[in-house]
């Protein structure tokens, strides 16, 4: 009882600092060791996917069929940036035009969403707590799938996005690059772990990709359980829910959060991990993960401006894309409340069945692909 009483003495003790230190330095480390591995199977599945999509991408002209390379190849990569990098390296040297692009990106803003489906998959030793992160984490792809399925049509009828992105594009080229200077945190600190480890791993891609998937789930594993510790002491869950509680404040700190780590694959999937914890809802961290869509696109646009005017105008694209999406689903409360329902209803369902949860996130990201660029795909 004694001991008890010193731990949460609001009055800091050398003791108490020394743990707190502690748990700081873990957390801090452990998130870099998460960065390390995310960063790691981006290079390894890059090395392995990368220049294939670069050339089916040149031999189709088919909306649809340019959709799902953008998903497939996303889903295979796990970057959307390097997909949306190599679009604006193709449409600047003029080899594919914005309108064909443009559905690639769609399909990009999907499969992206692939990382934080398998980080859910870290909680399966707790089912209630994967029930949990698999709700998120399909509540991050049913927005990204609706959000295509409306303004795919859109965009192949009569180019809305296209047409609106190179019309701020040629208006917004001339104001200079103010991207310099972004917060490098990734390239600092994570970049050259990564390298090094490919470095010594070199000409073996599959090797580093099971080496990161496993630092991948233990660093999971590990940081919920950390997460779990530092929000079940005192009051510290119930003052970081109230926050999430607001959406505007849970919207932005998504939007901010990803635009500084340059990254929503990271915000999504701490956001997974949070829901985990049990101590904020997953009905309160939808807001967050779509802000984190937003937030994804800051960096490429701030990079872009003042660069060339069809990069610019791919970067705007996913801006507007993405900021339309929230616009007109988030506000009405029927079609929110629908999207948490039936990301509620796929946890429950994945937390019954492995079949379901393995399944879904197979025939959505590769078979489904797969099967359109069969059938549609002339090659």
């Amino acid at each position: 009882m004694e001991q008890a009483d010193t731990l949460y003495n609001t009055k800091p003790t050398p003791h108490l600092f020394w743990i707190r230190t502690g748990q700081a330095i873990l957390t801090l480390f452990l998130f870099i060791l998460f960065l390390i591995a995310l960063e790691l199977i981006t290079s390894a599945c890059r090395e392995l996917g990368a220049d294939y999509t670069k050339g089916i991408l040149l031999l189709t002209s088919n909306p649809l069929v340019l959709l799902f390379i953008g998903l497939l190849a996303t889903a295979i990569i796990q970057s959307s940036s390097t997909i949306t990098a190599s679009l604006v390296a193709m449409v600047t040297a003029n080899i594919i035009s914005l309108e064909a692009a443009v559905p690639v990106v769609l399909g990009a803003n999907i499969g992206t969403s692939i990382t934080c489906m398998m980080v859910s998959f870290g909680q399966l030793g707790n089912p209630k707590a994967f029930r949990r992160g698999y709700m998120v984490a399909s509540s991050h792809v049913i927005f990204n799938v609706a959000t295509a399925l409306l303004f795919f049509p859109l965009e192949d009828k009569w180019h809305v996005l296209s047409a609106s992105s190179r019309y701020l594009a040629t208006h917004l080229s001339n104001w200079g690059t103010i991207g310099e200077g972004w917060f490098v945190f990734n390239d600092l600190f994570v970049a050259p772990f990564a390298h090094f480890f490919t470095s010594v791993a070199s000409g073996q891609p599959l090797g580093i990709l099971v080496f990161s998937l496993i630092l991948l789930f233990m660093c999971i594993f590990s940081l919920t359980a950390l997460f779990r510790h530092l929000m079940l002491r005192g009051d510290r869950g119930n003052t970081i829910s109230r926050a999430f509680s607001n959406p505007m404040v849970s919207f932005l700190s998504g939007t901010g959060v990803t635009a500084a780590i340059h990254s929503s694959t990271v915000t999504t999937s701490l956001s997974v991990m949070l829901a985990a914890t049990e101590k904020i809802s997953p009905k309160k961290l939808f807001p967050f993960i779509l802000g984190a869509n937003v937030g994804t696109t800051v960096t490429a646009l701030m990079a872009a401006i003042g660069r060339s005017e069809a990069g610019l105008a791919i970067a705007l694209c996913h801006l507007l894309y993405n900021l339309l999406g929230v616009l007109i689903f988030y506000p009405f409360e029927s079609v929110r409340d629908l999207t948490v329902n039936i990301a509620r209803w796929s946890g429950i369902m994945a937390q019954k069945s492995m079949a379901f949860a393995f399944g879904s996130l197979l025939i959505l990201f590769f078979a489904l692909p797969f099967l359109v660029i069969f059938i549609f795909g002339k090659f």
